[in-house]
């Protein structure tokens, strides 16, 4: 008996992978939902990409490939989008998948019409709301990708219903509504400590505009508390020089990225989350804090309301709101007891292994839905003459990957 074809996924990936192992977003079958797929083959826009061992942890018990096509530019749009459809036309998958209505998306709608493929597009923020905080030139275009992209697509995939408006906009037909994944087991139960010593407040988030933690070093001048922030990125020397003005460089630490899988601990350590961000399309670090046991104060913005379902303060963006929402749950031990309740409630209902329940369930039923298209049978054919994973060049040698692309 011949060996059944294998199911393969082909990723589009925004950034490279190793740029996820470098931010500590690396977690279990995130791109293998319950290890649907045999293979998952990693179209990297970069020069060279190789996350090693960690990519492995991020599709399960799938053999994977990363097939870096080059640099991403729009002027090289042209040039990527011919370079991913000779990758998609070799590696012949059974779903396309990128995480962005841009090029990644571009492409994969495309190569996914010219070959039948479906491709299913990830929404993981609302770029209508990020437009109207930055005015980069390059988000202004991206309406034009955005609208083709999103109404060209099989299915789209959204992280929260806030999103779904937004989708519609652009066309988007066939939506569904998957939370991103954190595991309620991953996460301690912190208690409030009542020992008279400074709260330890964390907040979890890369060191960037958006994040906006400057708001946040103001909102605890004059508080009795301790303020971490984890994340790394190009704000870091600003902040620095404003933890020093500001005259709290004795009660703030500024820590880099820290690897998903010890992250917990920092949440352990915490008593309140509490994080100052101009947008979302979800705010993970909002439900791993619920998952420990920890009170949130937030921006009021429409995704992180949906996660905390009532469990947690939503202030306006202002350091003041910040602040007093930060004093009642440090002197009201009610409301304290009761957002830490209402959150691991949250939390669990939330629980990542539902969520991957729910994504593997839903590439079986596009699986399904493309089989039937065909007129094979829902299960996997009992033999293929599509290449199997060794005949296909190997993510990890960029030179033979573009040896199949060809030189242009």
């Amino acid at each position: 008996m011949k060996n059944p074809q294998p199911l393969r996924l082909a990723v589009i990936s925004p950034d490279p992978l190793k740029a996820y192992v470098a931010k500590g977003e690396v977690k279990p079958r995130y791109y293998n939902p319950e290890n649907v797929f045999d293979e998952v083959h990693f179209i990297s826009f970069c020069d060279e990409d190789d996350a090693g061992e960690e990519v492995q942890y991020m599709v399960g018990q799938a053999r994977f490939s990363v097939h870096p096509v080059g640099a991403l530019s729009l002027w090289r749009l042209p040039i990527l989008r011919w370079r991913v459809g000779r990758l998609i036309q070799a590696l012949r998958p059974q779903i396309i998948r990128a995480y962005d209505p841009f090029v990644g998306g571009l492409c994969a709608v495309s190569s996914g019409q010219a070959m039948g493929i479906p491709a299913v597009i990830s929404i993981h923020n609302d770029f209508d709301q990020q437009r109207h905080v930055e005015r980069r030139l390059r988000l202004r275009l991206g309406r034009f990708l955005e609208r083709y992209t999103l109404s060209r697509a099989s299915r789209v995939i959204c992280v929260t219903r806030a999103l779904v408006p937004y989708v519609r906009r652009y066309g988007a037909g066939d939506v569904e509504v998957i939370y991103n994944r954190v595991y309620y087991e991953q996460f301690g139960r912190t208690e409030l400590r009542r020992d008279g010593s400074p709260r330890r407040i964390l907040s979890v988030g890369r060191l960037v505009p958006q994040k906006d933690h400057s708001c946040l070093l103001k909102a605890i001048v004059g508080l009795n508390v301790d303020l971490t922030i984890i994340g790394d990125g190009p704000l870091r020397p600003s902040l620095e020089a404003l933890v020093a003005s500001l005259g709290v460089a004795d009660r703030v630490r500024l820590i880099p990225a820290v690897p998903h899988r010890e992250i917990q601990r920092y949440y352990a350590e915490a008593d309140l989350f509490a994080i100052a961000t101009h947008y979302e399309g979800f705010c993970i670090p909002v439900l791993e804090a619920m998952a420990a046991g920890l009170p949130v104060v937030a921006s009021d913005l429409p995704p992180i309301r949906e996660i905390l379902g009532g469990a947690g303060h939503l202030v306006p963006h202002a350091p003041e709101a910040f602040r007093q929402a930060l004093l009642t749950l440090i002197n009201d031990p009610g409301e304290y007891g009761r957002c830490r309740r209402d959150g691991l409630k949250r939390a669990a209902e939330l629980d990542g292994s539902e969520m991957e329940r729910r994504e593997a369930a839903f590439y079986h039923s596009v699986l399904k839905a493309k089989n039937g298209e065909l007129g094979e049978q829902p299960s996997r054919p009992l033999e293929s003459k599509e290449p199997h994973l060794s005949d296909i060049p190997h993510a990890q040698d960029a030179r033979t990957t573009r040896g199949l692309l060809g030189r242009n």
